[in-house]
């Protein structure tokens, strides 16, 4: 089991969640109160950085899941960066690229701001 590492840091204001390791059942939680956290204090856009992502499963899909619906209830948006295919494989075979924004670096994230996925955007 890897250990999971969030740091977090902000750009142009824009908070960004690096995250290193796997998201899996065992560490999800984790994951969880950081994204809860940032998202309660109110920015419009939340970016999570899986780059350094290994390996991520059902129920760490579950906790992205319920971040994003979390910052849409409170009129934000949570994007996604994955450039590592195995990683944007599960989202697309779950469908879940249809549901968040997904950027293959921080660049193009920052570029889109808040919305939903776009065909420049996904792949």
């Amino acid at each position: 089991m890897a250990d999971l590492v969030i740091d977090t840091r902000r750009v142009n204001e824009t908070p960004i969640l690096d995250v290193t390791g796997e998201v899996d059942s065992y560490n999800a939680p984790r994951l969880r109160e950081r994204m809860v956290a940032l998202i309660d204090e109110g920015p419009r856009v939340l970016i999570i950085n899986m780059t350094g992502v290994e390996y991520i499963d059902s129920t760490g899909l579950g906790t992205l899941v319920a971040a994003l619906k979390r910052a849409t209830e409170r009129g934000g948006t949570l994007s996604i960066i994955c450039p590592n295919e195995q990683i944007f494989k599960v989202f697309h075979i779950t469908g879940l690229v249809k549901v968040f924004p997904i950027h293959k670096d921080e660049q193009s994230a920052l570029a889109a701001g808040p919305g939903m996925p776009s065909a420049a955007a996904v792949a």
